[in-house]
């Protein structure tokens, strides 16, 4: 009980007071929220609207439930928070991802701050997390990504502050409770805890492990993901499956080890790197960082299982504002004047404002986008093999609304005996989503799909007599239907490469949906 008391003691006193860190946490966090909401505001007067996953997050939010194909319930039910709370428009969705980054950037002051340091090593760390190109794009629209740091962080603080005695063994009850909910939000979490185990085991810190409540923080990790669990097993595994298909598709791209860690510089800032490895390097061998000595062994665990899965370069993303942190410690102690903390942070947030804002939210116009990014080099490596005029996470926000009003032209365009028992059906979830979400407001009938969890969502009644839908070729449906009618084509600017197609009305289905619906589960 001393050597923890003054052990606890001895850390204090190196640190200033919480209060004060989490002051400065607090206005990095609220600085970080504006960014988003001006930046969302300002891009929607630009044309920039929806993101494709939003559309589908929404629909899964009117269909809540304890998992689906393609993730777990946290976020359908930010969805639904969110479009409560603040509307259905594009900003007032994301407000919820907006906090998350907010509380991403104050959680790596705070980490920073209990590693040991000060004013300088939290504002250093803040301003790299703020800038880095990975977390501003992940944390600007709806989705599991911008949570997935602030549990992964979370759950990680509470670790280290248990570990130096400054918290009671209980708070391992806070830190199943982070976990569990990182699972439930995404299902990287489990690798990610997989890792902090090894890293743990492989460590003096092992001895942190040998207590009840480690148990009973376990078993809250269980309790809180047992819905989603439960609902797995019911569904016959539908997430393996998909991850299955993904894995042996060429839907990914697969990158080699160097281009892997390559990618990890650019997407976190080139001018960010000697923060995070130095962080790394510091946790690792530095005898001042020995008590966190199994972070160093958790990221490199962690990155080895990354790279032997093929798995995309940002799902490795959430680690790294623990690095920032350290990397900031490790730069404070070895510059020992306050002025290079400082100069660092400036420039970085030089970069910030002419590189990382510009190329990742939605400020520039998008016909002005490709030669600003073109000056950094950004946006050459894709993660999937669909190609586009504007990165992925700014194409996929074109062309919904057009796509929505061009069914409703053609929908419009039938008597009213044809509309009485025409539907909607689309190849992809985005299509889908478009129309459930957009074409209410016009009138529209549900959109069908087989694609990911619309596949459960089932037929809704149609038989096939009649349905409006988006393709490529005419001959696609001759086999299905007899008679394929092409309406014209549909085009938007700046969308992404694989929507450009045309409107059919498709007329007489050979075969009910009802009796053919199990040949449209598209898991991929």
């Amino acid at each position: 009980m001393t050597t923890v008391l003054l052990q606890s003691i001895s850390h204090s006193a190196v640190r200033g007071p919480l209060r004060s860190a989490l002051f400065l946490a607090g206005g990095f966090a609220v600085f970080t929220l504006a960014l988003h909401v001006v930046c969302s505001l300002y891009g929607s007067r630009l044309g920039y609207g929806f993101f494709r996953d939003e559309l589908y997050f929404l629909v899964c939010a009117h269909h809540l439930d304890w998992g689906y194909v393609d993730q777990p319930p946290l976020v359908a039910v930010q969805a639904r928070i969110s479009e409560t709370l603040f509307g259905l428009t594009p900003t007032g969705i994301r407000v919820l991802s907006f906090a998350a980054g907010a509380v991403k950037v104050g959680l790596t002051g705070l980490l920073a701050w209990q590693l040991g340091r000060r004013r300088r090593a939290q504002v250093l760390a803040m301003m790299a997390a703020l800038a880095a190109p990975v977390f501003l794009v992940a944390d600007n629209y709806l989705s599991m990504n911008s949570w997935e740091p602030c549990f992964w962080m979370g759950s990680l603080l509470v670790l280290l502050r248990i570990a130096e005695g400054s918290l009671s063994p209980r708070w391992w009850l806070m830190f199943g409770l982070l976990a569990g909910l990182g699972i439930e939000n995404k299902d990287s979490t489990v690798f990610f805890l997989v890792a902090l185990l090894l890293g743990l085991l492989a460590t003096p810190q092992r001895r942190l492990l040998w207590s009840g409540w480690v148990a009973a923080g376990i078993a809250v990790i269980f309790l809180v993901v047992l819905p989603n669990f439960w609902w797995q097993w019911q569904h016959g595994w539908p997430t393996y499956e998909l991850l299955n298909n993904i894995a042996h598709s060429d839907k990914n791209t697969k990158l080699p080890p160097l281009a892997f860690l390559k990618q990890q510089v650019d997407m976190l800032l080139i001018f960010s790197a000697p923060l995070w490895i130095g962080g790394l390097v510091w946790l690792g061998i530095a005898r001042t960082a020995r008590a966190w000595r199994f972070v160093a062994v958790t990221y490199l665990v962690f990155l080895a299982m990354m790279m032997a899965m093929h798995a995309k370069d940002y799902y490795l993303a959430p680690i790294y504002p623990v690095l920032f942190a350290a990397g900031a410690v490790w730069f404070v102690q070895v510059t020992r004047w306050g002025w290079p903390a400082y100069a660092y942070s400036a420039v970085l947030a030089i970069f910030l404002v002419v590189a990382t804002v510009p190329i990742g939210l939605t400020v520039l116009p998008p016909e002005a986008y490709s030669g600003w990014a073109a000056h950094f080099g950004a946006n050459k490596t894709r993660t999937e093999k669909f190609s586009s005029p504007l990165p992925q996470y700014l194409s996929d926000r074109f062309g919904w609304e057009e796509m929505a009003q061009g069914f409703v032209a053609r929908y419009n365009a039938l008597s009213p005996e044809e509309r009485a028992k025409t539907g909607i059906f689309c190849g992809n979830y985005g299509e889908a989503s478009a129309v459930n979400v957009l074409g209410p407001k016009y009138g529209l009938p549900e959109a069908i799909s087989g694609h990911q969890n619309y596949f459960y969502w089932g037929w809704h009644g149609y038989s096939g007599e009649s349905m409006l839908t988006l393709g490529n070729d005419r001959n696609d449906y001759l086999k299905s239907y007899e008679e394929v009618i092409d309406l014209g084509a549909f085009d938007a600017p700046w969308i992404m490469n694989h929507e450009h197609h045309h409107y059919f009305l498709l007329k007489h289905r050979r075969k009910s949906y009802a009796s053919e619906w199990a040949e449209f589960k598209y898991w991929y």
